[in-house]
């Protein structure tokens, strides 16, 4: 099981130039939660996503950690990127086959004993059986978004970041992906999914957020900036 995680991110403020993309956005994560946040185009979705990994510096904003006092973002940095991991819309393949790929992830684990083992298991639990030493660059879509579902599998991350995770996959692939994650979701992985098409995750979703006017509110637009979770237990009582 995972480490239970509670994080909030506090007045989140991020400006490139004279464009303000974030101004005190505010969103707390827990663990088995599975958070999905809307957003018109250029509203700042990837930059929060970005900012909550650890790879973007915010102009301003602090986070607080399970019972701990609020620190600034720069404090937590380092926190962050051995926490989280943000998988692209385009997952990155490196060249060679798709096993070396999975067993990329294993080697960045300290924690896996028998690398071989782990790495087989994580083939058959991403339904991937057969197409070991096929190149990883010429897998399909919804193939490829499963390897790097693996990939994280292995890294064993409290936070997973996903953006547009079921953009242009057929209707098989989307549940493959969909069943992968609720398995995340079980583990104790919070996640927190950008997309255009929210009703796609309408069974794993425990929030529904919207990006709007530079700060998150509910689905409705109608909420404090700082959305309280409910504890996982209650939230999937439902």
């Amino acid at each position: 099981m995972i480490e239970t995680l509670n994080i909030g991110f506090r007045n989140i403020a991020k400006r490139y130039g004279s464009n303000l993309v974030l101004d005190g956005a505010s969103i707390d994560i827990s663990s088995h939660n599975c958070i999905v946040i809307t957003g018109k185009n250029g509203a700042g979705k990837t930059t929060l996503l970005r900012i909550i990994a650890g790879l973007e510096k915010p102009d301003s904003g602090d986070i607080l950690i399970d019972d701990a006092d609020a620190e600034p973002w720069r404090k937590q940095r380092k926190r962050l990127l051995k926490s989280v991991m943000y998988l692209h819309q385009q997952p990155y393949m490196l060249s060679g086959s798709l096993r070396r790929n999975i067993e990329y992830a294993a080697r960045l684990n300290p924690g896996i004993a028998d690398r071989a083992a782990s790495v087989t298991r994580a083939i058959h639990w991403a339904g991937l059986e057969g197409l070991e030493t096929q190149s990883a660059t010429s897998l399909s879509g919804g193939q490829k978004q499963r390897v790097a579902l693996t990939r994280a599998r292995l890294r064993d991350p409290q936070i997973l970041l996903l953006d547009e995770p079921t953009a242009n996959l057929d209707n098989e692939s989307r549940a493959r992906t969909l069943q992968m994650l609720r398995e995340f979701c079980a583990s104790g992985t919070a996640i927190v999914i950008v997309t255009h098409d929210p009703e796609v995750f309408d069974e794993l979703a425990t929030h529904k957020l919207q990006l709007l006017d530079h700060r998150i509110h509910t689905e409705t637009g109608s909420s404090p900036d700082v959305i309280e979770l409910e504890s996982a237990r209650h939230s999937r009582q439902r």
